[in-house]
């Protein structure tokens, strides 16, 4: 009889709180005080970059080990996930150095992952929705161009406050238009959950 019947248990038990202890250090590290020239600056806390570092180095050193170790475990879809893995993480370090946003009275100057760079005019924003699966909100213009601002930058509230300032109130949806009255209070929405 095996004896081991908690060991899943404790597994995911202390993968919850692993994953609750990072996400917190995320959650903490956006709500740090910013000297007055930086307060209109949206960017990844650095927990976005170590993280997608420390993904990266994982995940293709996994696929690495596991192909030149030649277990036989090794097939080329296990490779291949690993390989995907890594390169996933290496789409979140773009996103560290090139989403990069601007705040001003007339717009937002937003850079994309893959490091093109834009500008909206807050009178072109003809709707405002919040993606909560996916933690961002979603601004399209009256032309059909989409830009989204993640939940995980530093610099909400000033966001919030000024295209809640700035946009035509029919924009928002209800729900969108609470979450950023709650975020433009410093009270940005949840990272986790």
């Amino acid at each position: 009889m095996n004896n081991a019947w908690w060991a899943p248990i404790v597994q995911w038990t202390l993968w919850g709180i692993a994953t609750a202890l990072v996400m917190g250090w995320v959650a903490k590290g956006r709500n740090k005080a910013r000297p007055a020239s930086e307060v209109r600056r949206l960017v990844h806390p650095a927990s976005t970059l170590i993280i997608g570092v420390i993904a990266f180095t994982f995940f293709a050193g996994i696929a690495v080990v596991s192909n030149v170790f030649a277990n036989s475990t090794t097939t080329w879809w296990t490779t291949a996930t690993f390989t995907g893995f890594a390169l996933f993480s290496l789409v979140l370090i773009a996103d560290y150095f090139f989403a990069r946003h601007v705040v001003s009275e007339a717009g937002l100057s937003y850079g994309r992952f893959l490091g093109s760079r834009g500008y909206l005019r807050w009178t072109e924003v003809s709707q405002v929705k919040y993606a909560q699966g996916m933690k961002w909100f979603r601004l399209q213009t009256h032309s059909g161009s989409v830009v989204r601002v993640s939940a995980m930058l530093v610099g909400l509230p000033e966001f919030a406050k000024v295209l809640l300032a700035h946009t035509s109130p029919g924009a928002i949806d209800r729900e969108t238009l609470a979450i950023l009255e709650a975020t433009a209070s410093g009270n940005p929405p949840r990272v986790w959950g």
